[in-house]
Order: structure tokens, then sequence, then C-alpha cells
């Protein structure tokens, strides 16, 4: 059961203490989160006149992280022609301000939140993409969740890797401190590849770097989407 792997008896026990979350370790991480959100928002609010790269594509490259992940998101920041240094703070900002956010609530509040209809979903799948994984992985401990959040594809994110870490029995600060690792290393690695291989393209044709993101982008969809369509014939079956 999920509860039994996600909280411990003296954290059952506080169930019911409405300020308990924000005593627990959970609470910590997504005060944490919430410092991030906050932070991200003042900055762009005073910079964005200064960078006029942040108001026109932090949008873009944050939704093509949400819907095709981070490899989506690196490329198509290059190709709109932010710097590497930009791409990388966008990217890292983000994905640890969703992971310091939604992870502590997923295991704390997990038992309320998948009764829920619209979040409920959201959280179930998220769970169920993690305990596909979590047999592949959990051999190689925290090596396997590193290497897992590396990959640069939707269903391998930060947060997956969390659920995954947990799921396995390791403790919460060893999987933010393993998942966040992993995830800096992924932006800075990825970005430098990426950007690398549009310079390549860019010498064939100055289409090609635009046509090699839109392939980045398909694949990472399509493969979004297939997983989906396989989890429903699955069910349905």
């Amino acid at each position: 059961m999920l509860k039994a792997i996600f909280i411990d008896k003296e954290q059952a026990k506080m169930k019911n203490n409405k300020t308990s979350f924000l005593r627990s370790i959970e609470g910590f991480i997504f005060l944490i989160g919430c410092g991030l959100l906050i932070t991200g928002t003042i900055f762009f609010i005073l910079f964005k006149n200064y960078i006029p790269e942040l108001k026109g594509y932090l949008l873009p490259m944050i939704f093509a992280d949400l819907l095709a992940g981070r490899g989506a998101s690196i490329s198509l920041g290059l190709e709109l022609g932010l710097s590497r240094f930009l791409v990388i703070l966008i990217s890292v900002v983000f994905n640890l301000t969703w992971l310091f956010i939604l992870f502590p609530l997923i295991v704390y509040f997990y038992e309320h939140l998948i009764e829920m209809k619209l979040i409920g979903k959201a959280f179930g799948s998220a769970k169920k993409k993690a305990e596909k994984q979590q047999a592949k992985i959990e051999k190689w401990g925290a090596l396997g969740i590193a290497f897992f959040v590396w990959i640069p594809f939707f269903s391998t994110g930060s947060l997956i890797g969390a659920i995954i870490g947990m799921l396995i029995g390791m403790r919460i600060i060893t999987v933010i401190c393993v998942v966040v690792s992993a995830m800096i290393i992924s932006a800075i690695s990825w970005t430098f590849t990426f950007d690398y291989l549009l310079a390549l393209a860019e010498g064939a044709g100055k289409i090609i770097p635009s046509i090699l993101v839109g392939l980045i982008i398909g694949i990472a969809i399509f493969r979004r989407l297939y997983q989906r369509y396989y989890h429903v014939r699955h069910k349905n079956s």
C-alpha cells in the first residue's frame, strides 16, 4: 500500500493535525518550492524588460517541458536563440520548483489527493508511471534513480524519479539529493549536447535546426501519447 511506503507511523498519527505538514520534512521542502516560485516570479517581473528573451520565450519553454519533457524544452530554448546559461537556468529553476511543490504533497497527502477527481487522476497517473519503472531501477538504487532522471523525456522527469525513490524505500532527503543532482547535471549536459547538434545541423541549412527541434518535440509527444494509449488499451482489455 502506498501509504505504508510514503509515511511512517508517526506521520500517520499527525495526519489530523492541520499544522503538522509544515512542521514535517515534506512541509519544509514544500516551503522551499514556494520560495523558488515567488523568487522566480519576482525575478521575471524585475528583469523581463532588461532580458527581452525572458518575456517571449519563458512560457514556451515551460509548456514544452510540461508537454514533452526537459529535452524538448531545452532544444526549443536553444532554437529560439536563448543563451546556454539562460536555458539551463530556466530548466533547473522550473524543474526544482515543480518537484519541491508537488512531491511533498504527493508523499504527505496522497490518500486525500487521490480521492479528488481531476487532481486524483494526475497524481494517480504519476504513481502508475513510477510503478512501471520501479522494477527496472530498484536493483540499481540511487544510481538507477540518477540515470533515470538524467534522461530528458517527460516520463523520466524529476517528479517520477522521486516517486520511484520513495517506492523502493529510499529516505526522502536521499531522494531529493539524488534527484536534484541528476536533474542539474541533466540540464547542463543536454543543453551543451543539443547546442552542439543544432550547430552541426545549422551548417547543413538554416531550416535544419528547426526540423531537428520539431523532431525532438514530436518524438517526445508521440511517446507520451503512445504510453497513454497503451495504458488505456491495457486497462480495457
